[in-house]
Formats: C-alpha cells, structure tokens, sequence
C-alpha cells in the first residue's frame, strides 16, 4: 500500500518515471508462490504447515459441526 501512495505522490509531482519504477518494484515484492494447496476447499499456502493448521481448524472444526 506504501508504494501506491508513493507512485500517486509521484504523478501528483509529475515524475512519471519514479512512479513507473516504484509501481514496477512493487511487482516485485509481491506475494511469493503458494504451493500447498488445500484438497477440501482449494485455499492455498506458502508453507506445509500453514496448510496443516487450516485443515485442522478448518475442516476439522467443520466435520465436528
């Protein structure tokens, strides 16, 4: 969100190539690949464990509904 601030900062400035560069670096510094996907519902997970504790709270919750 602080990139897109500073990118409109920026144009508000009229330095469209800053606000290029930083939008671009913004790209970059997105979110990594999630691999681990969830086979109940699709949700999907950087980490093993991550995707571990949603199915026990997730569906293990639900299954005890």
């Amino acid at each position: 969100m602080l990139a897109v601030v500073a990118a409109l900062e920026a144009l508000e400035a009229g330095d469209q190539a800053l606000a290029r560069e930083i939008l671009l670096g913004a790209l970059e510094d997105g979110p990594s690949e999630r691999r681990f996907t969830c086979p109940d519902c699709s949700a999907s997970f950087e980490w093993p464990g991550l995707l571990e504790q949603h199915r026990q709270l997730a569906h293990d919750y639900e299954a005890a509904a």
